[in-house]
């Protein structure tokens, strides 16, 4: 076989390489959605260790995604830093509420684009433009990413788009450390789809 012969049959092979990369590729992207249920909400019992590894605190990247009047983010973000969880914070309160929806559904996208391991959304209310916060959120479950709702005015109806709704009360003796629920969410382990949460240690 001359030269060019064999350069033709390096480049079918590289193609169809790619191709099969690629075929790959689109196939796991979308195995990162579970059918019927949201993402980090998809475990009916508690997974073996050979199951289930998880994603230990040092390894995990929460992005929160503030709310119009911001009241809970600051004591939120304080209490992942001080549990030694990093953070990433998207402030949706510059410019008043007329573009609050759509700096927050942008929010997503840029959490989903930094590949985090939860996004917390706080004081959701998809009242103000449900297809566009559906597409946000689908967007984040296409990726694999769960989504935990922080003191939602108005969920999705679509419960597949977020795997539980926090409810924030740090007077509540039993609530769950908010730290404690987000890495329950992000490891997939049963939950609660309602979790009372609190900041205080």
């Amino acid at each position: 076989m001359n030269v060019t012969g064999r350069m033709r049959r390096l480049v079918t092979f590289t193609r169809a390489g790619a191709a099969t990369v690629c075929a790959v590729m689109l196939a796991a992207s979308a195995a990162c959605a579970p059918r019927g249920t949201a993402v980090g909400d998809t475990q009916g019992r508690e997974p073996s260790p050979v199951e289930h590894v998880g994603t230990v605190r040092d390894d995990a990247l929460i992005g929160l995604v503030g709310s119009v009047q911001a009241t809970a983010d600051s004591a939120v973000l304080d209490a992942l830093a001080d549990a030694s969880i990093e953070t990433v914070y998207r402030s949706v309160k510059d410019g008043g509420e007329a573009g609050a929806a759509a700096r927050g559904q942008q929010g997503v996208r840029d959490m989903v684009s930094r590949v985090v391991s939860l996004v917390v959304i706080s004081d959701l209310d998809v009242s103000t433009d449900v297809q566009g916060w559906d597409d946000a959120l689908r967007d984040a479950r296409e990726a694999g990413i769960p989504v935990a709702l922080l003191d939602p005015v108005h969920a999705p109806d679509d419960e597949t788009l977020y795997a539980a709704t926090l409810v924030l009360n740090d007077r509540d003796a039993e609530a769950t450390p908010i730290d404690d629920a987000a890495m329950t969410v992000l490891n997939d382990l049963p939950h609660d789809r309602e979790i009372t949460v609190t900041t205080v240690r």
